[in-house]
């Protein structure tokens, strides 16, 4: 699912030609969940963003309280920094409205929520 959302990232921003930054923003100080998840899903977005073969950042401590992110910044015609997309796990929401599937296993398994915002607030 990664690699689908940075793919369709790559495609969106290259039709209009913008020069981007991406940064893995990890675990804040407070923060739901527990620390063994948290870590199994930062190392699988970097896992995710060292496939696709670009530059990207470390961004210690700024991830959302309910899971790890990646955070897109833009340049504008003034070399100023942007944010503007992000692409976000939340382990929590599944959580609390009890969603779940059961896995090949036949066990009951809560399932991870991707956030995307490509084009930021216009999405």
């Amino acid at each position: 699912e990664m690699a689908g959302c940075l793919d369709f990232l790559k495609h969106v921003y290259s039709v209009f030609g913008f020069t981007y930054q991406l940064r893995l923003s990890t675990r804040p100080e407070k923060f739901l969940g527990d620390i063994e998840v948290w870590d199994k899903a930062e190392k699988d977005l970097a896992e995710s963003l060292d496939a696709i073969g670009m530059p990207w950042k470390l961004n210690p401590g700024d991830g959302a309280f309910y899971g790890p992110k990646i955070d897109i910044t833009l340049q504008d015609a003034l070399k100023r920094q942007h944010q503007c997309a992000t692409i976000q796990l939340d382990f929590q929401l599944p959580i609390r409205f009890n969603l779940n599937y059961i896995d090949e296993k036949g066990e009951k398994q809560h399932p991870v929520m991707i956030h995307r915002a490509i084009l930021g607030s216009v999405e």
